[in-house]
């Protein structure tokens, strides 16, 4: 490990660029200053926004070195900005003989339409000890081709919506000890599912590249691209623990005996590796959208049911609306019914129930909405829509419930007013609804009334005002129960520290990895809430520009980025920090939404 670190803190960049239309080409060597019987590394790198343009590779002539191994040639792929760039590598191996003073001649290749060419590369050759520098250059090379992390992904095109699951699995033919994530990769432009993440992965044999190698699945993600373009997905990081075996070298006669794996050293080894990196090309959904498409991509039924078509004035109705399949399921937005005028309604309640078989997004989103008629007579609720995009026809797709009639006869509330006294418990939205006692019960006389003097004032002007603030209150929640946004926005706060409480409670359980889970989601919801920004389209530098525009610190904003960061990446890696450092965290996601809280001011 500490030759692999000497050998990389040496790299020398000697590089001359030509330039062509943005594109660039350089050489490079990882060392200047080489000895006899070193093996050293020589690169010809070519970058620019389109590596389709490249061709036509030619190498310079490497007299008076022998050439080990090459070309190795490898591609990289970036999208910063809204702009995509790549470069492709030409990597050798080169042998130094003998000492003296030379150079590693130009290389030329073509780049749309234009030749690039580096500069000559000066080598000087030393007296050194090649036997030792070959054993660590070879103890290297042995780790790179015997253990490496390998990214695919299940299709390389898909439409904006349609999951692609990217499997990581662990190639190796050491023996290897125990790994944990170092850093999770980033899914810009995708929302993410996790699939699969064994503790105890499974090993199984596999060959690759001609190879035989032991295989071990170590993680499994759905990704659903919320936007269209060249999408790439950024390597996964995993340090691995393995035993590395050392065998004595000598010139004696012997020296094929003490080969023997039984005399051999095994020496433990740590070590980064990453995964190669995933292009996705994601095209963009069919302009003809129906009315009322909302997203959904998929396979998907749709159902919708009323618990009764007979109902009193005052009387709750469920109507539960349910679309079930696969695909985005949690990124679904259920369809709103089209009311009669005089049918008051709650806001549903969403649940969903997500499952993960066989490595394919399945579930179910219900909502369930709680209406309640106010007046008698015959009523209709005409038959609702869902619209989808159908990955198997390859097309829009309309599903329409039944048509919902109902007969309201004459109930007890006959004011038309908002009580509701025909149902004692009504399972829906939490206890949301509390039931008022329209009858005093039964009245006994006790003799002089205790309600004298003050309490006789109090008794009379108590009921009044607690009438008119529950007045009050109720205006206020219709007022809000229309404007859906300023409701979020109003209960942002409070959604959020009910979360940092799960969170805590979390916490003190030892279940770090839900706790992380908790403090993410707390942030992310209330980002959604305070700033009006959906679900599929919230990102965290969209966020940032939102809160300092409504007067947020910069240093709250920076504050919350990071704990972000910290709390995706603790999910992944639950081991990389401490209890001191989870109750920090704690602290400054509440500190996060007090200050935002503050900024914003009271707007409702």
């Amino acid at each position: 490990m500490r030759g692999l670190v000497r050998h990389i803190a040496l790299l020398v960049v000697l590089a001359m660029t030509a330039v062509a239309q943005n594109g660039t080409f350089v050489a490079s060597v990882d060392r200047s200053t080489v000895g006899t019987g070193d093996r050293f590394e020589v690169s010809f790198s070519v970058s620019g926004p389109d590596v389709n343009g490249i061709k036509n590779f030619r190498p310079p002539n490497f007299n008076p070195f022998v050439v080990l191994s090459g070309p190795g040639q490898s591609t990289n792929m970036q999208y910063n900005n809204g702009q995509m760039s790549g470069s492709v590598t030409y990597t050798y191996y080169l042998y130094a003989r003998q000492t003296g003073k030379y150079s590693i001649g130009a290389a030329s290749i073509e780049y749309k339409g234009s030749t690039l060419q580096t500069q000559p590369i000066p080598i000087e050759v030393v007296q050194g000890k090649p036997q030792a520098q070959q054993k660590e250059a070879d103890a290297s090379q042995n780790i790179g081709d015997n253990l490496f992390i390998r990214a695919s992904a299940d299709k390389q095109r898909v439409k904006q919506g349609e999951p692609v699951t990217v499997t990581y699995k662990l190639y190796t033919r050491l023996q290897v000890s125990g790994y944990d994530i170092a850093k999770a990769p980033v899914y810009q432009g995708f929302w993410a599912e996790e699939i699969e993440q064994p503790k105890q992965p499974t090993v199984t044999n596999e060959t690759y590249e001609g190879k035989q190698y032991r295989v071990a699945m170590i993680r499994k993600t759905a990704l659903f691209p919320t936007q269209s373009g060249k999408l790439v997905i950024s390597p996964l990081e995993v340090r691995c623990a393995f035993q590395l075996q050392s065998r004595k070298k000598s010139n004696d006669p012997f020296d094929s005996f003490f080969n023997d794996p039984f005399f051999s050293r095994t020496q433990s080894v740590e070590q980064e590796f990453k995964s190669n990196p995933l292009n996705v090309t994601v095209d963009p959904l069919p302009g003809n959208a129906p009315a009322g498409f909302s997203g959904a991509v998929g396979r998907f039924t749709f159902a919708a049911t009323a618990d009764t078509r007979e109902v009193k004035t005052g009387d709750p109705i469920t109507l539960r609306l349910t679309i079930s399949g696969s695909g985005n399921v949690k990124l679904l937005t259920p369809p709103k019914p089209n009311l009669p005028a005089d049918f008051e309604a709650y806001d549903p309640k969403i649940s969903e129930e997500i499952t993960r078989d066989g490595g394919v997004i399945r579930g179910k989103k219900t909502a369930e909405y709680l209406i309640i008629p106010r007046n008698v007579g015959d009523r209709t609720i005409e038959p609702i829509s869902f619209s989808y995009f159908d990955l198997d026809r390859n097309a829009y797709s309309t599903l329409r419930s039944q048509r919902f009639d109902f007969t309201v006869l004459q109930g007890k509330d006959i004011s038309g007013g908002a009580a509701i006294a025909s149902k004692s418990d009504i399972r829906l939205l939490g206890e949301d609804i509390r039931f008022l006692k329209l009858t005093l019960g039964e009245l006994h006389q006790i003799g002089e009334s205790p309600f004298s003097g003050v309490w006789l004032v109090i008794v009379l002007v108590l009921p009044p005002l607690a009438f008119l603030g529950a007045f009050v209150y109720r205006k206020r929640q219709e007022r809000l129960s229309g404007k859906k946004d300023l409701l979020r926005f109003a209960k942002a706060g409070r959604e959020a520290t009910k979360r940092l409480k799960q969170a805590k409670k979390l916490l003190s359980q030892g279940n770090t990895e839900s706790y992380h889970a908790e403090i993410s989601k707390a942030l992310m919801s209330y980002l959604e809430d305070k700033l009006h920004i959906p679900k599929a389209s919230l990102t965290i530098d969209e966020a940032a520009t939102l809160l300092e525009q409504n007067s947020v610190s910069s240093e709250t904003v920076q504050t919350l980025r990071s704990c972000i960061d910290r709390a995706e990446f603790a999910r992944f890696a639950p081991a990389s920090d401490t209890q001191e450092a989870r109750a920090e965290l704690l602290d400054a996601a509440a500190g996060i939404i007090n200050n935002v809280e503050r900024s914003f001011g009271r707007k409702l």
